[in-house]
């Protein structure tokens, strides 16, 4: 086993802490992703990142302020991620099919985005401070749904009379079971499979012709 470098840290001015706590919610989601909620501490951390313990503690009291702002992190990540991604879509249908992309290939690695999020999602069961956190972001995916296939429905090209609010819990719903099977590999589920199988669902739910994710553009890391 290596030997852990400890870094100093000579952050002064506003924009080089803020770089260094971004640093640091960056690592600790990495050590949630690999060593789960129970192996995330702040030895963990201060071994990923080189920063000592202490220096870590000045910037979050507490391991549970720690996990609580890297939930955070990942959340204000995914959102800027998806509104960067929602911009290139020209009409409604086109921005349906963009976050279909997004959910299963977006700027991370698919069992990172992925994994650090089952994580949290079993973990949450007996934490109801953590359970709001998850929920709340589960809101938020929820609503990204919901308002795609509103756009969708408002141009009239869906042909379906199945309410707005029942075929998002169904997409959110597929989308986070497929994720599941996929990075256990359960059923043999693969990433490009889900990627199929979801264009497949919104073809048939909503008359639509999705057809299949474009190679030219399809990437999972």
């Amino acid at each position: 086993m290596g030997t852990v470098v400890r870094r100093r840290s000579n952050a002064v001015t506003e924009e080089a802490i803020a770089e260094r706590r971004v640093e640091i919610l960056r690592a600790t989601a990495a050590v949630i992703v690999s060593s789960g909620l129970s192996g995330c501490s702040f030895g963990a951390v201060s071994d990923a990142t080189g920063f000592s313990v202490g220096m870590i503690q000045h910037y979050f009291r507490t391991r549970d302020k720690l996990i609580e702002s890297c939930v955070e992190h990942r959340m204000e990540e995914s959102e800027s991620e998806w509104r960067t991604t929602a911009a290139r879509g020209d009409d409604a249908v086109q921005r349906l099919r963009e976050l279909i992309d997004y959910s299963v290939m977006g700027e991370k690695d698919f069992s990172d985005a992925w994994g650090f999020w089952f994580e949290l999602y079993a973990a949450a069961r007996l934490d109801p401070a953590l359970a709001g956190k998850v929920n709340e972001r589960l809101q938020y995916w929820q609503r990204l749904f919901t308002d795609a296939l509103h756009d969708v429905y408002a141009s009239g090209q869906a042909r379906t009379g199945r309410p707005v609010s029942e075929l998002a819990g169904a997409l959110l719903g597929l989308t986070d079971g497929l994720a599941f099977q996929a990075i256990n590999g359960t059923f043999g589920m693969t990433v490009s499979r889900m990627h199929r199988i979801l264009y497949g669902f919104i073809d048939t739910e909503l008359g639509l012709s999705l057809g299949e994710p474009d190679p030219a553009n399809t990437r999972y890391h």
